[in-house]
């Protein structure tokens, strides 16, 4: 958790950075990589806004989340309050707005989902150390790990990849999500000098 100079706090993800700077008629706030939470104070005067990318996000009294990883698109987690995302490549298109327990995906165009309370809850969960699964496949949760451990998730076949998961697990230990996966599954979880290994 970063306080920052007017009262918001900033909190980053693992393997995040982010770089600030006020002036004395903005906020800005430019993410470099990763995932980042904001809790933005009020100040009519200077607009609060993030860059990632060629996205900017413009908070209205908010908190919310960006994120913004290799190869995916952009995010905007919107928890409370009202942001405006606008792209720089999509400047004859209105900017999209995001209220609470909304998405909003930035993708050539930018497309606004609706999330129930339990949803926002799983993807904020990385701010208490954790990762929360729902429906979601093995290697797709063994890359979430890869981003808070040097241990490695790996599978002895593609297809134990594409099993699914759900649960709350520990950010920090991969080894012990591989083993309740392999619990559940019916699997068996090898550990190796860089890991572990899930076979059939």
């Amino acid at each position: 958790l970063i306080p920052l100079e007017d009262g918001s706090r900033l909190t980053l993800n693992t393997a995040s950075k982010a770089e600030i700077l006020f002036s004395a008629g903005e906020r800005r706030v430019t993410l470099v990589e990763g995932e980042a939470s904001f809790e933005v104070a009020s100040d009519a005067k200077r607009p609060f806004v993030v860059i990632a990318g060629d996205t900017r996000v413009r908070a209205i009294g908010t908190g919310f989340t960006v994120r913004r990883l290799e190869g995916d698109k952009v995010q905007v987690l919107v928890r409370e309050g009202v942001v405006e995302v606008r792209r720089a490549a999509a400047a004859t298109l209105p900017p999209a707005r995001g209220t609470a327990n909304e998405r909003v995906i930035v993708d050539g165009g930018y497309r606004v989902e609706s999330l129930n309370s339990g949803t926002v809850r799983r993807e904020l969960a990385w701010r208490e150390g954790m990762l929360a699964f729902e429906d979601q496949s093995l290697g797709k949760a063994a890359e979430e790990f890869a981003r808070y451990s040097d241990r490695r998730i790996a599978f002895a076949d593609p297809g134990i990849a594409e099993e699914t998961i759900t649960g709350l697990y520990a950010t920090n230990d991969p080894q012990g999500f591989a083993r309740s996966a392999a619990l559940s599954l019916g699997l068996r979880a090898e550990t190796t000098r860089d890991g572990v290994v899930l076979r059939r």
